[in-house]
């Protein structure tokens, strides 16, 4: 199954992003990454099913989430 990363400042984010996809019914996983494989060097992300992508970013916005895709 692929999936989507969307890469988050924190932890506490990484929670309020998971939380705020459930709203919208999109299932999320909160992971670990490594601060090099990001852009900004951020260390917790969510992890999408990949058909749910495009849905996953318009919700992370619309909830005033800033993330950065891997």
């Amino acid at each position: 199954m692929k999936y989507g990363i969307f890469a988050l400042s924190s932890l506490t984010y990484a929670y309020k992003g998971r939380d705020a996809l459930y709203r919208y019914d999109i299932r999320s996983t909160v992971i670990r990454l490594d601060g090099t494989e990001t852009k900004k060097g951020c260390r917790f992300g969510l992890r999408v099913d990949e058909r749910d992508k495009d849905e996953a970013r318009r919700a992370l916005r619309s909830a005033g989430i800033v993330f950065t895709e891997t």
